[in-house]
């Protein structure tokens, strides 16, 4: 890395296939590889973190950074802080959840595109909702207006649409990764009907269907 510019490949210009559409910065476009930081988001967990200063609490929206200018951060932990303990709450969408991973192969392989959704359900009607995306930014994405659109909301393939729209109206390609648009609002949807469903992906058998 030569000051603030990435150097790593992960810039506009490079082959940037696999990389990021939302959150990027001139100086970086690099995404968060990890599956289970998405389902986390989508908890709301809390990191609790300890150093030379004495413990700390951050929340998982908080805890990972977007690139800006500081592409070499990748989250908001200090330099003499250590993580020790990931607290879940007590809301856990037990039922009607889901995991969507869209890759290249079926397994060993980072997502292209991932959905974690958790809905509260009354009747047919969203009480509550959470929602993050995977393999599209540089920290598992999430956006509460496109929450507020669900919530109090029928589940239906017309509400989860309009929910894409909104969690992606920032969304930007790049020469090689323009795809991942459409194909993140089509993973939403699909995401977001087996969680209202009841039915999460298999992770046995990796097919969608």
């Amino acid at each position: 890395m030569s000051g603030n510019i990435c150097r790593c490949g992960a810039y506009p210009n490079g082959l940037n296939r696999m990389h990021a559409i939302l959150g990027t910065s001139e100086s970086c476009i690099a995404t968060h590889a990890s599956d289970m930081c998405v389902a986390l988001a989508t908890l709301d967990a809390k990191v609790q973190v300890t150093g030379l200063a004495g413990a700390r609490e951050i929340a998982d929206s908080e805890f990972h950074r977007l690139p800006g200018n500081t592409p070499h951060r990748d989250t908001n932990l200090e330099p003499n802080e250590i993580v020790t303990a990931v607290e879940l709450p007590a809301q856990g969408f037990a039922a009607n959840y889901t995991y969507l991973k869209i890759r290249d192969r079926l397994s060993y392989a980072f997502a292209v595109v991932s959905v974690a959704a958790g809905l509260e359900l009354e009747k047919d009607i969203i009480k509550e909702v959470r929602l993050a995306l995977g393999g599209v930014a540089h920290k598992p994405w999430r956006d509460p207006s496109a929450e507020a659109t669900l919530r109090g909301a029928a589940a239906n393939q017309t509400t989860f649409t309009r929910a894409a729209d909104v969690l992606l109206h920032e969304a930007e390609g790049f020469e090689h990764n323009a795809f991942k648009i459409e194909l993140a609002r089509r993973a939403i949807v699909r995401a977001l009907a087996q969680a209202a469903a009841g039915t999460p992906q298999s992770q046995s058998d990796k097919k969608i269907r």
